[in-house]
């Protein structure tokens, strides 16, 4: 489980509180018996489209009431641990701030086995691998969205850079060209209006977007284990430079003050109300900040990954998406949960209502040209499909992985972390890093090997891994 702290632990127990005496006076819940199902996850974006896929299930053969509760990334891991810790885990949930992989989080109980029907495993099917989605030959979860994406996507006001004197049509590229377009804007939009803001107050997030910028700095790897040896490099160069230009835009003094302590959901609206002209995000980012400022769409524009030199062509590597929505195993709604599961979240027509909501793109990305998207949207997932690379994961070579994923512990400070406290000294604590992660997968491989498991750090080196190509099944028996 993740670390909670007191203060933590008491937000979350108000949070599940609220949410247990709703799910009671609807006599839903997986402990609380009742003709309801109840429905937790952090994908905000995505609740429009949800809540009308339930108001239809619930009016068709086989169907019941869903009681839905949204939470902030940052709040339902908490909210989580509290309700498995009492018994009251919701029928389906996604595991947003749940800081474990899914074969932990499997063997130690969080999750039962699905019961899908043949048409909703072979539209499934090929998404699945074995310690990702499937444990022991059955299917937990399967993932609703492409692995074409990145996370640090620079989003930014076209009215305050055009008031700048700069070309919304003309981006920046590099690290060098933001910071000039960041402080342009700010000198041109005087006080009160800064260059760029962040959700610093998101370890979690940072992890990833900083991940996803080392990469397209020269970074062959993910979450700072390189591809080709399995060797862990938080300290490359590549991550160096990603944070040594973060800190220079503090030092620029374009980001707006306050915003160290902020998630995605304050600085999001901070940026869509005026104050910072850019704001890096995930793709979800229209789907999340036109649902409250729609007129906010006649500003929006969006720029290509970043990058430190001129002339870099962007490539980045994601691996399988993880299983999206499990079903928790007190649930008293399995049936009907697998029914809802398999009918409706499987389909393309889900994939057309993910691209319409502008979430991350949906696993049939090919949708996405033809839905009711925000052409800012349309333009980067035409990105993603050019610069992003499936990558290798070592649970997909050597299904034995996923008990070393179970006995591992997460190394703290984690990468996050260390940029949010962006302080001096950060290659000696990113080398720490690289070496407490290594020492800690060494621990869980003895740990597995012990049980029964066959495994090795040879299982974590993909020596065969190009950059610029995509990974795909064949390639991990020709290791």
């Amino acid at each position: 489980m993740t670390a909670m702290t007191r203060r933590g632990f008491l937000a979350a127990a108000g949070t599940l509180a609220a949410a247990a005496a709703a799910t009671t006076a609807c006599g839903g819940g997986s402990g609380g018996g009742g003709n309801s199902l109840t429905w937790w996850d952090h994908q905000n974006q995505l609740q429009r489209a949800k809540k009308e896929i339930f108001t239809a299930f619930a009016g068709s053969p086989g169907g019941v009431p869903v009681q839905y509760t949204y939470y902030n990334p940052a709040k339902l891991g908490q909210a989580l641990q509290l309700a498995k810790q009492s018994d009251q885990l919701p029928d389906i949930h996604s595991n947003g701030g749940l800081l474990l992989p899914a074969a932990a989080l499997v063997a130690a109980g969080w999750a039962q086995p699905l019961d899908l029907g043949a048409e909703a495993r072979a539209r499934v099917q090929d998404s699945l691998i074995e310690g990702l989605h499937v444990f022991d030959g059955k299917i937990y979860a399967f993932p609703i969205f492409s692995h074409k994406v990145y996370v640090a996507v620079p989003w930014f006001n076209t009215e305050l850079v055009a008031r700048a004197g700069l070309d919304p049509q003309a981006p920046p590229k590099t690290y060098d060209e933001f910071r000039a377009a960041a402080r342009a804007v700010q000198r041109s939009a005087g006080g009160g209006t800064y260059g760029w803001v962040w959700n610093i107050g998101m370890p979690a997030r940072l992890t990833e977007q900083v991940n996803h910028m080392a990469q397209a700095a020269g970074f062959g790897g993910d979450l700072g284990v390189r591809f080709q040896s399995g060797e862990f490099a938080f300290h490359d160069d590549a991550y160096l430079d990603v944070i040594e230009f973060l800190v220079s835009l503090r030092d620029d003094k374009v980001l707006v003050p306050g915003a160290n302590s902020w998630a995605d959901d304050v600085a999001r609206a901070r940026w869509t109300a005026g104050v910072a002209a850019y704001y890096f995000d995930g793709p979800w980012c229209p789907g999340v900040a036109l649902q409250s400022s729609p007129e906010f769409g006649e500003k929006l524009g969006v720029g290509p990954m970043l990058v430190p030199d001129a002339g870099t062509a962007v490539a980045t590597y994601h691996g399988p998406q993880v299983g999206d929505y499990w079903l928790s195993p007190s649930s008293r709604q399995a049936e009907a949960a697998n029914k809802l599961l398999g009918d409706h979240f499987t389909t393309q027509e889900f994939s057309r209502k993910v691209a319409d909501t502008m979430s991350q793109p949906p696993r049939d990305i090919s949708v996405v040209e033809q839905s009711a998207a925000h052409p800012a949207y349309k333009k980067l997932v035409g990105w993603f499909e050019e610069s992003v690379f499936l990558s290798p994961i070592p649970v997909a070579g050597n299904k034995d992985v996923q008990h070393v994923q179970a006995e591992e512990k997460p190394v703290t400070p984690t990468l996050g972390d260390i940029v949010q406290g962006a302080l001096t000294g950060v290659r000696a604590a990113l080398t720490k890093l690289s070496s407490d992660s290594a020492r800690q997968r060494d621990l869980a491989i003895k740990a597995a090997t012990s049980k029964g498991a066959q495994v090795s750090l040879d299982d974590y080196a993909f020596p065969n891994w190009k950059p610029r190509t995509d990974y795909t099944p064949s390639m991990y028996k020709k290791r």
